[in-house]
């Protein structure tokens, strides 16, 4: 309830060893599953570059509701930096037309601005601008392909990748949490012959400018990659995403040094994929599965005048089916076992690709897990509907009540103190409400219950100056409540056990007022079976507020679960703090009325 008493540790999955069958699809379970959060729109893609155009940003939307994916993070939204007058920034109109018309569709990327490289303070400017891209709402740092291939200095000469007058920048993003998505180098083949032997010549044909093979201009491609190591080396507490596959698709060995070297370093799959399934794929299946906490979903699609999967050239525009398929092929790489076909973006090469197979639980972290664990700071505030119900109904516990299935879950499954994913754990949450009362229906999965006994029937448990003696300090199910958006410290605070003890309290931060009565009821059903434990609660709406709630009113809310025995301290919105009491962080809670007309 409080604050937590340990620090929390994620637990290990036991994921399905390297060999893998050689059937034409995977198993259906997992395309089931990979379905399932799709329909939810739970996929985040990382990697992806949006002209912010109020058409540009309705096609993208469109093709992504179609494809599955909720969050798009685009990278390279424009810097920071205003115009002589004063005008606000390319970033700021940017992530304001975004908000405006799609919010919580898009996170956002600053990139630097690099003007006044010679001057002896342009360290300083340029922290100022991540700090300034930090205010502003800034998930992260995009740095292009720039550093060491184009940028130069006053003597023109090429700008390094791992020149220290960047290292304060490195070291900025990591103090304030900012991840950096940074690219360097480019394909092997843009560093050969510049002829139809290149492999890549259907690229390059269309984009000389990608061809850095004369070694009295542009450093070696090798090089460049190492010079980034040299950089992740230096700033452990910084966050790099390799683009692009850590920037090296052809090398997976490597890319899994890289990996086990800097543990700050992941990589994302945008754009490479054409690449990496060229390789064997059980080498490439056994390194998805080491590195399942490292490796994050991004495509690298684009949406200006025309759509780019990929990559592009001079061939005709794609359409939006195209862009369908497109990221269907990114599917099927990923979930089947099949074998030779043709890749999602044919001007990268002629050749065909064999998908790796991964198990659910590896599949859950690169869509979109990992994502949120790296960008837990700067994710949308998540929105649970209330559905309203005909008819008051008495608690059962089973949750069988046909009410409940009219409500679409909320899944409590991350640690609230980092983000981290426990989908073993995971908790669905229903919630419905009547001109009198609000229910919340809990189902909980467990591996062994941990209670007080016998349970009080009478008063409350807590104790505030006594660890480990409040109701809290075992296994429950709680719901944070704040009926008034304006004053987000003004809560009320709900606890059930699995042995339907029961605790609430009213919170007008820092005070907490535990001889306050709601009235609320439980009822809680265990299933030694399935190892479940389920649990309702009905609270008087006029217990929450003094005005009752209509159609497309909307409260905060924050849910948790404590699982003792598997020291988990599971939310449905992160707090990123050892308590509970983050009201900053609590979720929207919008009231619907299936009944209502729009």
């Amino acid at each position: 309830m409080l604050n937590l008493p340990c620090l929390l540790m994620p637990v290990l999955l036991s994921v399905p060893g390297i060999v893998q069958a050689e059937s034409p699809t995977a198993p259906d379970t997992t395309r089931n599953d990979a379905h399932a959060w799709r329909d939810s729109h739970r996929m985040i893609d990382l990697h992806q570059h949006i002209n912010l155009t109020p058409q540009h940003l309705a096609r993208a939307v469109k093709i992504m509701d179609r494809a599955g994916i909720g969050l798009v993070v685009n990278l390279g939204t424009g810097t920071v930096t205003r115009g002589a007058d004063g005008a606000s920034s390319a970033f700021e109109r940017g992530k304001a037309l975004t908000d405006r018309l799609y919010p919580g569709r898009f996170l956002h990327y600053l990139i630097l601005d690099y003007s006044g490289w010679d001057a002896t303070d342009w360290s300083e400017r340029a922290v100022a601008q991540i700090e300034e891209g930090h205010r502003l709402g800034a998930a992260g740092l995009k740095e292009f392909k720039r550093l060491g291939l184009y940028l130069r200095d006053g003597a023109g000469k090429l700008i390094r990748v791992d020149d220290p007058k960047l290292d304060p920048v490195w070291r900025r993003c990591g103090e304030l949490g900012m991840p950096v998505s940074i690219h360097v180098a480019d394909p092997k083949a843009f560093w050969e012959p510049y002829d139809e032997s290149n492999e890549r010549w259907k690229e390059l044909r269309d984009h000389k400018s990608w061809w850095f093979g004369d070694a009295t201009v542009y450093p070696g491609w090798k090089d460049l990659l190492e010079a980034l190591n040299r950089v992740v080396a230096r700033h452990p507490q910084t966050t790099f995403v390799g683009v692009h596959f850590a920037n090296n698709a052809e090398e997976l060995e490597w890319v899994d040094a890289s990996l086990d070297r800097y543990p700050n370093l992941m990589a994302d799959l945008a754009a490479r994929i054409p690449e990496i399934g060229r390789h064997d794929p059980a080498a490439v299946h056994r390194l998805f599965v080491k590195h399942q906490d490292r490796i994050l979903f991004g495509t690298d699609f684009m949406v200006y005048d025309r759509l780019i999967l990929g990559s592009s050239g001079n061939e005709p525009p794609p359409s939006d089916e195209d862009a369908q398929v497109f990221f269907e092929k990114h599917w099927r790489w990923l979930e089947t076992h099949d074998r030779d076909w043709p890749h999602m973006t044919p001007i990268q090469g002629d050749w065909t690709i064999s998908s790796i197979g991964l198990p659910s639980p590896v599949l859950r972290k690169i869509y979109f897990d990992n994502a949120r664990k790296l960008l837990a700071r700067s994710l949308p505030l998540p929105t649970l509907r209330a559905v309203r119900v005909e008819r008051d109904f008495p608690l059962t516990g089973a949750l069988t009540e046909p009410e409940w299935n009219q409500a679409t879950p909320g899944w409590i499954e991350y640690a609230t103190q980092d983000g981290t994913a426990r989908p073993e754990l995971s908790t669905s949450v229903r919630v419905l409400w009547s001109d009198q009362y609000l229910y919340l229906g809990f189902t909980a999965p467990y591996t062994r219950l941990t209670v007080f006994e016998p349970p009080l029937t009478e008063g409350k448990r807590y104790a505030m100056d006594k660890p480990g003696a409040s109701l809290w300090d075992r296994d429950v199910v709680e719901a944070f409540i704040n009926a008034d958006p304006a004053d987000l410290r003004h809560y009320t605070e709900f606890q059930v056990a699995p042995t339907n003890e029961r605790l609430d309290l009213r919170l007008r931060l820092p005070e907490r007022d535990f001889a306050w009565q709601s009235g609320f009821e439980s009822a809680v059903a265990i299933d030694e079976s399935s190892r479940t434990w389920r649990c309702a609660m009905r609270i008087p709406l006029s217990a929450l507020s003094p005005t009752r709630p209509t159609a497309k009113t909307s409260w905060r809310l924050n849910l948790f679960r404590c699982d003792r025995a598997q020291d988990a301290f599971l939310t449905w919105n992160p707090t990123l703090s050892g308590t509970f009491h983050v009201p900053e962080k609590f979720g929207v809670l919008e009231f619907v009325d299936p009944r209502a007309t729009e």
